[in-house]
């Protein structure tokens, strides 16, 4: 480029007339574009004036301020892009309000008691790799009634299951509502730290998790509780009218007769194959249900109102169970009761009013 610049001064120095001013221009041009080649040339010969080999490309390739390069079709710095893409969750339980009751397979931890809820002839079977066997059906009387507290406690302690413990409950399918039963006496006792398995056996087993046919029991201990008697719901509660009511008694049973103002609710509406429904799913199902007022599930099945309970707090509803027997039984006694005091107007009305209030 000096060469260049040495040669039309030259030219031009000793030229006797001076060059018009066009023709200056065309020079100037001329030059410029002979300097831009010459250093493209350079540029692509490769140059090394102690600045080193810099791509003036490269920042496009890297996320500010961290020199890492960003991979085509990345989502890294979308927030800065303008257009932040919201992220999925994770696991399907990351969508329930209430999904910290439910536990992923992949997170189950060997310092989980794993309990088996399903009848002793599957648990021996196969079931979970140390998991102990405990039956739904031994929180429970002969008749189906809610055992006592003290009962519950003797339960749990004698599979050797401690209030401290982190547990797991799981059963072949979660339309039985067994699980359901167990997290429902359990959370009812206090328990800080029971959660629900999100599949049964067959999703962990595909999982290419280890089963085993032993048989599995712990040394018993003693159970101490801490209950939450608003997770069961009293007579007198549930005809206040404070709450929504769902009857979750077999189809065939709602005829008969049913707690004033109650909605039929067929528990098998909660289920998809083996699991409960997607959040989204439930949120239709529940869709005319309110979250400002309470809800009381009642059934003669423990197991079925459970079901509906554990799907009801899965979504963020304030839920308690109640039992259908119960009910029954105050309804006897009320109209007795009145029938008793009607006849007997001549006499004490003290007496027959303690009576009906019995």
């Amino acid at each position: 480029m000096i060469g260049i610049n040495l040669y039309y001064e030259k030219e031009y120095a000793s030229s006797p007339r001076s060059m018009p001013g066009c023709q200056k221009l065309l020079c100037l041009l001329g030059i410029l574009l002979l300097a831009l080649a010459a250093i493209s040339s350079v540029a692509e010969a490769g140059c090394s004036c102690g600045i080193g080999n810099w791509d003036p490309y490269a920042f496009l390739n890297s996320e500010l301020g961290s020199g890492q390069p960003v991979q085509l079709g990345s989502t890294q710095g979308s927030a800065n892009a303008g257009s932040p893409v919201a992220p999925k969750p994770e696991d399907r339980v990351d969508a329930f309000p209430g999904g910290e009751s439910l536990e992923t397979i992949k997170s189950v931890s060997s310092s989980d008691v794993v309990v088996d809820l399903s009848n002793d002839e599957s648990y021996a079977r196969s079931h979970i790799k140390n998991a102990i066997h405990l039956s739904a059906g031994s929180f429970l009387n002969d008749d189906g009634s809610l055992k006592s507290i003290l009962d519950l406690v003797k339960t749990l302690g004698d599979a050797g299951i401690s209030q401290d413990d982190s547990v797991v409950l799981y059963d072949r399918s979660q339309s039985s509502g067994e699980a359901e039963l167990a997290f429902w006496v359990m959370s009812y006792l206090g328990h800080k730290d029971v959660k629900l398995l999100d599949g049964g056996l067959a999703d962990w087993e595909a999982a290419g998790l280890p089963v085993e046919s032993r048989d599995n029991r712990k040394d018993v201990v003693e159970y101490r509780p801490d209950p939450k008697p608003e997770l069961l719901s009293q007579y007198e509660y549930v005809k206040s009218g404070q709450a929504q009511i769902l009857d979750a008694r077999p189809f065939d049973e709602l005829d008969k007769d049913r707690v004033p103002g109650s909605t039929a609710f067929n528990p098998g509406n909660l289920i998809k194959g083996d699991k409960i429904k997607e959040a989204a799913s439930l949120d239709v199902v529940f869709e005319r249900l309110s979250k400002d007022k309470p809800i009381v599930v009642y059934s003669d099945d423990y197991s079925r109102s459970s079901l509906v309970w554990f799907a009801l707090q899965l979504m963020g509803y304030q839920a308690s169970i109640y039992s259908w027997e119960d009910w029954k039984a105050h309804e006897i006694k009320d109209v007795k009761g009145e029938t008793e005091q009607a006849a007997g107007k001549a006499a004490s009305s003290d007496k027959y009013m303690k009576l009906g209030n019995s």
